[in-house]
């Protein structure tokens, strides 16, 4: 029987990155509790896992900003250091971060590319057949177009509602095979149009765990883990 993996990593951008993994014969739904139970009591101190109102999550009574993304058998966190003097309900360059992770083989993405990506998102990425036509590369390609665009849309909080437009991708990150390979030479770009107008630049970090895609958006204004 598989047991539950834990490991605490901190990506070269600075960023602490949390995994939970494995005990692939629970159900999903029954891994998930679980797997945030261990990541409640890991890391020292109890932490309990609160939300905003708009489901944005946050660590209760505890002044920093953490980003949170799973699968069916994959959790993942990231966070960055205390920052008293923010509000962490509030969009800020210095808090802005997000993280998602996705399956790299999930050919679904194909068939939805054009309802979450630009025109000018999709030249940067390879000419895609249909669904049943995609290689694995084509497909893998797409899912880090998705998990950069979902990694933006939690920077922000989810406060921006068009994912076209609104969230951004410049440049596509080159995907590492392990987040301590995810150096700043391989960063893609990204922006946010904020509800007020203004935009948040933002850069882009991926990397390969457990055969799935895992992408990293955060401003280069946040503070981080030295």
């Amino acid at each position: 029987m598989s047991e539950f993996i834990y490991q605490k990593t901190k990506a070269p951008c600075g960023i602490a990155v949390e995994e939970i993994y494995g005990a692939d014969e629970k159900s999903a739904k029954v891994w998930k509790l679980f797997a945030m139970q261990i990541l409640s009591e890991a890391d020292g101190d109890y932490r309990e896992i609160a939300h905003l109102d708009n489901g944005a999550p946050l660590l209760d009574g505890v002044p920093q900003r953490v980003s949170v993304s799973h699968t069916s058998h994959h959790l993942v966190m990231a966070s960055i250091p205390k920052t008293p003097d923010i509000n962490l309900e509030e969009v800020s360059p210095r808090t802005a971060i997000g993280i998602d992770i996705e399956k790299a083989d999930r050919k679904q993405v194909v068939g939805v590319r054009e309802k979450f990506l630009s025109a000018d998102e999709m030249k940067l990425l390879p000419d895609v057949p249909e669904s049943d036509e995609a290689s694995p590369e084509s497909v893998k390609d797409l899912i880090l177009a998705w998990t950069c665009k979902e990694a933006l849309y939690k920077a922000a909080l989810g406060l921006s509602p068009d994912w076209k437009e609104d969230y951004r991708i410049l440049s596509l990150p080159k995907i590492a095979d392990r987040c301590s390979a995810a150096t700043p030479d391989r960063y893609g770009r990204g922006a946010v149009r904020l509800p007020d107008g203004k935009v948040l630049d933002m850069l882009l970090s991926s990397w390969m765990s457990e055969g799935e895609v895992v992408t990293l958006s955060f401003s280069p204004k946040i503070p981080i883990f030295k």
